[in-house]
């Protein structure tokens, strides 16, 4: 009968690191896609602003509307400015999510062929005992049977 394999609770532990790789992967994915739908809502509202602010200028426009829509224009800058350093942010945050997950799974492969082949030697000097055994048992055989 194969022996316990002495390493599972370090393999335990791997899953475990996978598990929690794998959810913060998943968080991080959950916060850029939610970020780049506000990057784009966002870009939305810039762009009808512009839009707006042409047609007013083109029809004529006080100096005081001036100053205001120069005033959302640049406020409206600055936001997508500030959210697309977040979306680069979270693009890295992501990646290094990928490479964690990504070297976790590749040292827990590497302890569960490590456990593939102690179970595969244990199985092969179970067989070799059980061999040795049935031996014996026929020699034993044949020295009752003269």
């Amino acid at each position: 009968m194969a022996g316990p394999f002495k390493l599972q609770t370090v393999l335990n532990h791997r899953q475990r690191l996978e598990d929690i790789a794998a959810q913060r992967l998943s968080a991080a994915l959950a916060r850029e896609a939610a970020l780049q739908r506000q990057l784009g809502e966002k870009r939305t509202a810039f762009d009808q602003l512009l839009g707006e602010f042409t047609g007013r200028q083109q029809a004529g426009i006080a100096v005081h509307e001036l100053q205001v829509y120069r005033h959302s224009i640049q406020r409206g800058q600055d936001q997508l400015k500030t959210l697309a350093g977040q979306a680069e942010q979270l693009v890295r945050e992501v990646e290094s999510c990928r490479r964690q997950l990504t070297e976790i799974c590749r040292k827990k492969k590497l302890l569960e062929k490590l456990k593939e082949h102690h179970q595969e030697d244990q199985l092969y000097q179970d067989n070799q005992r059980e061999m040795a055994q049935l031996d014996e048992i026929a020699l034993r055989l044949r020295m009752t049977d003269t």
